[in-house]
């Protein structure tokens, strides 16, 4: 689905509005959803080890990675471990089987691993800056949650024939009740929904 699309949602309470504009508010306000909430899980395409501690982790197009939830190496789930804590067992733990990250997108993962390894990654995601689109399945679940947030930014814009510091008050409100929501029900793994990731072509 296009960040257009989300127009029916949000130019109504944002008369006058750009499209451009409106496109870009929706698109932040998509990010900040879904790196509070964790709502976007996808279990990613294996990455094959190259024979040393180091992978590389890629998102899927259009996406960025938020957190890394857990990882598995042939099969077998590997403790993550928080990164100074994985510094100091990778100086002093031989041959004890764990995985950090340093940034998100870099996993180091400890033994040494042989080359031609699989290792799966599950990750909260959240789209990238870039994006021109977000999955039609999180769209049709959050496409309101995210109005609101967009619609609160748009408000918030001064100068303009939409600006409204009060509106942009309740819409915000509305914008945070849903993330502290859907934040709840996914730390509680109710709704869990890994979604497996499938290569895009562009």
């Amino acid at each position: 689905m296009k960040w257009s699309d989300f127009g029916p949602y949000v130019l109504p309470y944002a008369f006058g509005c750009p499209d451009p504009t409106m496109e870009q508010h929706v698109r932040l306000a998509a990010i900040e959803f879904f790196r509070r909430t964790l709502a976007w899980r996808e279990v990613l395409e294996a990455v094959q080890a190259d024979g040393t501690e180091l992978i590389e982790v890629e998102p899927p197009s259009q996406t960025q990675i938020i957190k890394i939830k857990s990882v598995a190496v042939d099969g077998q789930e590997f403790p993550l471990v928080e990164t100074s804590h994985g510094m100091e067992l990778s100086l002093g733990s031989p041959g004890r089987e764990f995985a950090f990250t340093h940034d998100g997108r870099t996993l180091s993962v400890y033994p040494l691993q042989a080359a031609g390894a699989s290792v799966v990654v599950d990750a909260a995601l959240a789209p990238s800056i870039t994006s021109a689109t977000i999955q039609d399945v999180l769209a049709q679940q959050h496409m309101q949650d995210i109005a609101h947030g967009a619609i609160a930014s748009l408000k918030r814009f001064p100068g303009q024939p939409f600006t409204d510091p009060n509106g942009a008050q309740d819409h915000q409100a509305l914008f945070e009740r849903r993330i502290s929501v859907v934040a709840a029900k996914h730390s509680r793994g109710l709704m869990a929904a890994k979604l497996r990731s499938r290569p895009t072509f562009l």
